[in-house]
């Protein structure tokens, strides 16, 4: 599998800010951007510092900023770290939290849920043996919706959820 490349956009408290062709690294758990690109959008200052080990088992003492991230249209909030030399590279937890993942056979990023999604997942099981599984969001709108599913010995019920 060779590099894989994607456009993403950061967003702080001041502005936004595309940057054009990121690494997509499988192997890094953090996003990692220049310090510059941090401040200038306003990201959050988190209060500590960490000691992270890069891939060439150099130790580095980095800081760790709140913000949130867009690749292919979805968003999440995210962890951005920054140290001294730091390049642009995207990492799982970011991907994870948009809901995007990296397809090693293909080498393309593919959805693991709907654009938007980030799932409250709730799960109950009643006396009468039925399993409710409920999922659910708010839309572009804030209207919230979601779905249902019902497991019984006999039978699995969907249903969708609006208000």
């Amino acid at each position: 599998m060779g590099h894989l490349y994607t456009d993403i956009v950061v967003k702080g408290v001041k502005s936004a800010k595309e940057l054009k062709n990121v690494l997509i690294d499988s192997g890094d758990t953090y996003t990692v951007l220049p310090g510059n690109v941090l401040e200038e959008i306003g990201a959050s200052l988190l209060p500590t510092e960490v000691v992270l080990e890069l891939g060439n088992g150099t130790r580095v003492k980095a800081k760790a900023y709140g913000m949130v991230v867009s690749i292919l249209g979805a968003e999440a909030p995210s962890i951005g770290i920054t140290f001294e030399g730091a390049q642009s590279v995207v990492g799982v937890e970011t991907l994870e939290s948009i809901g995007i993942k990296l397809d090693p056979t293909t080498s393309r990023l593919e959805f693991t849920r709907p654009k938007g999604m980030a799932y409250f997942y709730s799960s109950r099981q009643v006396s009468s043996g039925v399993r409710t599984f409920v999922l659910t969001q708010e839309d572009n709108a804030g209207i919230p919706w979601g779905m249902r599913r019902e497991v019984t010995p006999d039978a699995t019920r969907l249903s969708i959820i609006t208000k």
